[in-house]
């Protein structure tokens, strides 16, 4: 039992040096007729998110320090998640749809006009990294959060 857990940790680090070399992309939302409308930046270049599987990161420029909100994994599409996350804190979700840390983090006071960024990578890049089958479909969300110090993912301690 130890052993597998070991290995999570030694793939959720693996994980977080090779996204730790990504660029941070801008997250800039926005109130459309539809709601709110979510857009990732690269300097003055849009990044497209959408249909792609992945893991994320919501970060967020506090006091000149960067500050993880949150950690997320999704296996169909990173837009929708990150979006639903930003509508969580604009207080706009659908009745049928949830998003905890968004709402802890819209009762802190967090806003889609703060300065806010995201890292992510796609599962392929996932997978080059995690060479373990058995490993590959767990949450490892859960074991990269505390690595980031994410504020606002349920199972982290700080």
């Amino acid at each position: 039992m130890q052993k597998s857990l070991m290995k999570r940790v030694k793939y959720a680090k693996k994980i977080v040096r090779e996204g730790l070399k990504s660029p941070f992309l801008r997250l800039v939302s926005s109130q459309t007729e539809k709601g709110i409308s979510t857009k990732f930046m690269d300097g003055n270049k849009k990044v497209s998110l959408s249909k792609k599987s992945g893991y994320y990161t919501i970060y967020r420029m506090y006091r000149k320090n960067l500050q993880c909100l949150y950690v997320g994994k999704t296996d169909t599409d990173l837009y929708m998640r990150i979006n639903r996350w930003s509508r969580g804190v604009d207080g706009s979700l659908r009745p049928d749809e949830n998003h905890a840390a968004a709402t802890k983090a819209r009762r802190d006071g967090i806003k889609l006009t703060d300065k806010l960024f995201i890292k992510y990578m796609l599962m392929e890049d996932v997978y080059r990294i995690v060479d373990d089958p058995s490993i590959r479909s767990e949450p490892l969300d859960e074991w990269i959060a505390p690595l980031l110090k994410s504020k606002y993912n349920k199972r982290t301690f700080n």
